[in-house]
């Protein structure tokens, strides 16, 4: 009967499982009801771009990821901020920027590089040579570019890098902008992070045999170096533990023999002794948990720095200057362990300080009116 009863409550609990969606909204809006809106707005440049693996794709995807998260922070405060699709092609139209296909030159060595460097046939060290020779090509062929448009006297095409203070009070004033946005990408790198000592973040093992290999041996020449101290390590302690444990995991056996009289034939008594074999196996599983704990417990990290520049819009000078750098790993090894998600952290993490500190040094009004972020929820429906 009872048995009845359970399987009843069983499959009550299955029928009623909810069987609709889970959102979960990731980016909440900026709480406009909440703000006072200062008048003033702000056009905000493409972002120089410096990073060491520079490249079409990753140039336009990062300055995207950064403009938009500087809108949401200068939005935040109450100025408002042009279109970016506006801002760049007023910037084409002027020839202040030049358009992807022109500035990137499209030709069949760089291209074949491109491939070569996209295909995943090669090391990290090689595919960075190759991003190199495709940069340091594109530069040779946009100088060129730029010296036979000097030389003929063309207007077809950038031919200066900076902007001076009339082209900045020419962009305010198409915007009606006060403020000028400008700013420079120096690092976007993604990776892990090495020296982690928390066990929290890498795991018990991995934490175990990084302190120890770095107690003993100090810092290593390569990762293979270090490797081979821990398991060194790991094997010296599992000899230990196997010398120490005379039975396990095999017992020793014993064989007793008698045939024949009682008084003339003796008894022998065989002992098979698996100690030495289990001192073995001891070592070789040390060894072996100090090299999965070394291809194991790494953490990933994402580092971003940000250099933001802010101009009158009026006369183009610099009126506020800063840099924030900002790395982010997951807080525990059961955290999101996605680079996406944790390159969003820091974008977001870089320019809210950037802003909140312009804001605070030249806006300062702004600040009579404390504006929080919307919390994250999930919402079952």
């Amino acid at each position: 009967m009872k048995l009845r009863y359970c399987a009843f409550i069983v499959v009550m609990l299955l029928m009623s499982v909810s069987c609709g969606q889970v959102t979960k909204e990731t980016v909440s809006p900026v709480p406009t009801e909440r703000i006072m809106p200062s008048g003033k707005r702000v056009v905000i440049m493409p972002f120089a771009d410096y990073t060491p693996d520079s490249s079409p794709e990753l140039y336009w995807r990062r300055n995207l990821l950064v403009n938009e998260a500087l809108e949401d922070e200068f939005s935040r405060y109450g100025l408002m901020t042009a279109l970016g699709e506006d801002v760049v092609d007023y910037l084409l139209n002027e020839h202040i920027i030049e358009p992807p296909e022109l500035f990137f030159a499209d030709t069949p060595n760089n291209n074949y590089m491109r491939s070569e460097a996209e295909s995943g046939d090669w090391s990290a060290a090689m595919v960075q040579e190759l991003q190199y020779a495709i940069t340091r090509n594109e530069n040779i062929e946009k100088r060129e570019k730029q010296q036979r448009a000097a030389a003929s006297g063309s207007q077809g095409s950038a031919l200066h890098i900076s902007l001076s203070s009339q082209e900045v009070a020419k962009i305010g004033d198409y915007f009606g902008a006060d403020y000028i946005v400008r700013g420079r990408l120096i690092e976007f790198e993604k990776g892990v992070a090495k020296d982690d000592f928390n066990p929290f973040h890498v795991g018990m093992l991995p934490f175990f045999f990084n302190s120890s290999q770095r107690v003993l041996f100090g810092l290593a020449k390569s990762e293979n170096y270090e490797l081979m101290d821990k398991m060194a390590i790991g094997g010296i302690l599992g000899t230990a533990v196997g010398s120490a444990n005379k039975n396990f995991p095999l017992d020793e056996k014993k064989e007793t023999i008698s045939s024949g009289h009682p008084l003339f034939d003796p008894t022998v008594t065989d002992i098979t002794d698996y100690h030495s074999l289990n001192t073995a196996l001891w070592g070789m599983a040390g060894a072996g948990a100090a090299y999965l704990s070394h291809n194991g417990g790494k953490v990933p990290r994402a580092v971003v720095q940000i250099r933001i520049m802010v101009q009158d819009a009026r006369s183009g000078r610099l009126v506020w200057s800063n840099r924030s750098e900002v790395e982010v790993i997951p807080e525990s090894v059961y955290a999101d362990q996605e680079y996406r998600k944790l390159i969003a952290k820091a974008i977001r993490r870089a320019t809210g300080s950037l802003v909140r500190s312009f804001v605070a040094t030249v806006e300062g009004e702004l600040l009579t009116v404390p504006i929080e972020v919307a919390p994250v929820g999930e919402n079952k429906s």
